[in-house]
């Protein structure tokens, strides 16, 4: 058997290339993530960490600088040395002019050198004298600089310095935020960076020193088992984000090998019997097809791990294009591959295979790759009933305010959708294909008949193009409807004659004073408000959470801001004014009390009232007058607005052009801004699901070679009553096109279908105001007709050089 099964393969080489193809692709995609997450780890893990740190002591209030009186008090101690760190805003200017991304906040970016085994000198040497400042490797790279380069800082207020880069340093990072860009002297540090210290690290004898009221204090251990922490969590999502991705690669091929080995076992049907007619068993023909399916996954784990290795560098480059990431690949990357290719192509192989193992020698004489009608019917059967129950459970879902359980329900409801129109696959190629067999010419109705005329190979080549336009589209519209919702909330909310001032960092940073006095000071602006908006704790009658918060001055509502109110009305005298999304979860209703915990301080208020939003814009809104005075030192945003908008506009765009740290944007800006933000997140999620979308298309070359095969004393009687080579090359073309056709409707229709509720579940919208992206839509069929007559050339050509003869004869 053993033997047998050799032969068989050699003998068919194209066959075994084919399904080779669709293993490689799915293991590449899957060996292809693990590398690149492991590469990611080792080198986060590689980064020298700090040693030797007994203690650090700062203030309980990320905002609160230590005094100088404290650095003394501490290093009062007996046996304790303490060092004081400073920080403080120093932006670094790209080639484009904006300031580089960093890995701490902005207003941290800037430090003082010392010896204390924070900085491992790469490159030059320390900054000494006025002028002078040593860059982390990274943020040096991002704005092109190196040692002896000259550029310029950006410091709090907005005031530019001239410097020349004297060193370059790898940081021993403590923990998140701790990663400054730019390095200064001691002295210069003292003179240009914020007063007082960010914090004070011990070392020696640190058990002694008591950190003091209205300071934390955390031991050196405590901290380096937070960046291990975070670093696990980093890697963890990553992998989250990039396997999934992958494994639906891995589905897709699994899809076409079963269908492949299916086919190849219909077509085996007569070999198989008479190995069983000259006595082997059940059991021999059964382990023959999984030795063989076993075989070929060794085969493609090594393509797919080689090609997954190869691939892994530019992956990398596309999510980290900013770090320096050390390619590593392990052993356990390529024991991984191999364990996906033989364990998928074995599952894949093992029904068709048990299926093999049950023919009887008398079938020998015939074949049916029909299946029984009974199994159609079951099949049918349950396609409808696990359908109509996603269907029911979407409709008992609907409601846009639901909370958290039955959207979830909603979202489970699509996979069940797409394995009830999995299961109705076959019975709807019935029912589609064999009424339009009767239209159009000659190769046209051939075509449709080939494809109609086994439903059950045709639905399972579409089902695997299907599933891959399926993720498209159904990203496709939610991100289209979430475009719409960024679009229309925020029309609503600002007017077009509102003129915004932002910190160009996101996060945590914020607008100095003087940034306001600049507002203030433009020329024709007659009205200003800002925002301060921070993360609160809140105390509701259901429960406690943690939201977004912004305190606001009341008069900015109807002048600079115009919420849409839904219930209640907007005036913060009277309380506050919540999103509706919020107030769904929360269960908030008009009237109901609850509390807000900022910076320590206990605001009370009640729900004045609702307005529209979007999941990323929505906040708290409540009266500037309630918050406490640290955070009104906060300010995240300027509104400003005049009887000349545009000149305001203009004015203000002037008044801080020089100030990459702040950017000056207005409606139409933030629309933009949004929706080329949301587009970025999805182009990742594409490029992934159009590697499914490819191993589904060589699913069709498969079939349609295989089918070929299959058809061959057909293909000769063809031509022994007339048809042409090219007629033949024809039909062959137009029942790849109907198969890549079915299989992308079905794909639209599932996915168009699963998008409306993902946006309704995630979204907080209802069912039907779902945006179908058309754009998408048209190009994925456009696309896919291409695509078909593409897989078509080489079995048509196959097809139309069947000898006649031998055809006949066969």
């Amino acid at each position: 058997m053993w033997r047998t099964m050799l032969r068989d393969l050699l003998a068919h080489k194209a066959r075994v290339a084919m399904t080779l193809v669709a293993i490689t692709l799915g293991v590449t995609a899957v060996v292809g993530a693990w590398v690149v997450s492991e590469s990611i780890a080792t080198t986060l893990s590689g980064q020298a960490g700090r040693t030797g740190v007994g203690l650090t002591v700062q203030a309980d209030r990320a905002d609160t600088r230590l005094p100088e009186t404290e650095l003394a008090r501490l290093a009062a101690h007996p046996g304790v040395t303490a060092t004081g760190v400073r920080t403080g805003q120093a932006g670094l200017p790209g080639p484009d002019g904006k300031l580089v991304r960093t890995r701490a906040p902005l207003a941290q970016t800037g430090t003082g050198w010392d010896n204390t085994g924070r900085f491992a000198l790469a490159a030059g040497r320390p900054p000494v004298a006025p002028g002078e400042v040593a860059l982390n490797r990274t943020e040096a790279a991002l704005a092109g600089l190196d040692v002896d380069a000259r550029s310029r800082v950006l410091l709090t207020g907005g005031r530019w310095i001239p410097v020349t880069v004297v060193g370059l340093y790898d940081y021993r990072t403590l923990g998140e935020g701790d990663q400054p860009t730019v390095a200064f002297g001691s002295t210069e540090a003292e003179r240009l960076l914020d007063k007082g210290f960010q914090r004070v690290e011990l070392t020696g004898a640190t058990p002694a020193v008591a950190a003091g009221p209205g300071r934390q204090a955390r031991t050196g251990a405590e901290l380096a088992e937070a960046v291990e922490a975070e670093r696990a969590e980093s890697l963890t999502d990553l992998r989250i984000t990039l396997l999934p991705f992958a494994f639906v690669a891995l589905m897709v091929g699994m899809f076409v090998i079963t269908n492949t080995f299916g086919m190849l076992l219909t077509q085996r049907t007569r070999q198989l019997a008479l190995l069983r007619a000259v006595g082997a068993r059940r059991g021999q023909v059964r382990r023959t097809v999984v030795l063989e399916a076993a075989l070929l996954g060794l085969v493609g784990g090594t393509l797919g791990a080689v090609s997954g290795i190869a691939i892994g560098p530019l992956i990398i480059r596309l999510l980290r294009p900013d770090e320096r990431i050390e390619f590593t690949v392990g052993p356990l990357a390529i024991l991984l591959g191999y364990a996906v290719a033989v364990g998928t192509t074995v599952v894949a192989a093992y029904g068709p295979a048990r299926r093999a193992a049950k023919v009887s020698p008398m079938a020998a004489l015939r074949t049916d790759p029909i299946p029984p009608r009974a199994t159609r019917r079951a099949r049918t059967l349950a396609g409808l009933t696990v359908l109509a129950i996603a269907v029911a459970a979407v409709i008992a879902t609907a409601d846009p305010s639901a909370d958290t359980l039955p959207r979830i329900i909603a979202l489970s409801a699509t996979v069940l959708a797409a394995v009830g129109m999995l299961l109705l696959a076959p019975a709807l190629a019935t029912l589609v294909l064999r009424p339009l067999s009767r239209f159009g010419g000659p190769a046209l109705r051939l075509g449709i008949r080939n494809a109609a005329g086994d439903p059950r190979r045709t639905s399972a080549t579409a089902t695997a193009i299907a599933i891959g336009v399926a993720l498209v589209c159904a990203f496709a519209t939610l991100s289209a409807s979430f475009a719409d919702l960024i679009a229309s909330t925020t029309r609503a909310t600002l007017p077009s004659s509102t003129t915004v001032i932002r910190p160009a960092q996101r996060g945590d940073a914020v607008l100095a004073p003087a940034d306001l006095s600049t507002v203030d000071k433009v020329a024709g602006v007659s009205r200003v408000s800002t925002v301060r908006e921070v993360t609160a704790d809140i105390a509701y009658p259901g429960g406690a959470t943690q939201r977004r918060v912004s305190a606001i001055d009341p008069a900015a509502f109807g002048t600079v801001l115009t919420p849409e109110v839904t219930a209640g009305v907007a005036d913060l005298r009277r309380g506050a004014l919540v999103s509706r999304n919020q107030a769904d979860m929360l269960g908030l209703r008009l009237g109901q009390p609850f509390t807000m915990t900022v910076d320590g301080a206990t605001i009370a208020s009640t729900v004045a009232g609702v307005y529209e939003a979007t999941e990323l814009q929505a906040s708290i809104y409540f009266d500037q007058a309630q918050a406490p005075p640290g955070l009104r030192e906060k300010i995240t945003t300027i509104y400003a607005t005049g009887s000349d908008p545009a000149a305001v506009r203009t004015a203000v765009h002037a008044a801080f052009a020089d100030r990459p740290d702040v950017t000056v944007s207005d409606q139409a800006g933030l629309v933009a801004e949004g929706q080329e933000s949301q587009r970025l997140a999805f182009v990742i999620m594409y490029a992934m699901f159009a590697l499914a979308v490819l191993i589904s298309l060589f699913g069709v070359v498969n079939t349609l070679a295989l089918a070929v095969l299959a058809r061959v004393r057909e293909l000769g009687v063809l031509r022994a009553v007339g048809a042409t080579q090219r007629l033949l090359r024809a039909a062959v073309r137009w029942e790849s096109v109907v198969i890549c056709l079915f299989g992308a409707v079905l794909g639209v229709l599932l996915g168009v279908g699963s998008g409306a509720v993902m946006q309704h579940a995630m979204l907080g919208q209802a069912l039907t105001d779902v945006t179908v992206p058309f754009t998408v839509v048209v190009l994925t069929l456009a696309g896919l007709v291409t695509a078909g007559v593409l897989a078509a050339i080489w079995p048509a050509r196959r097809a139309a050089r069947v000898d006649l003869l031998t055809a006949v004869a066969a």
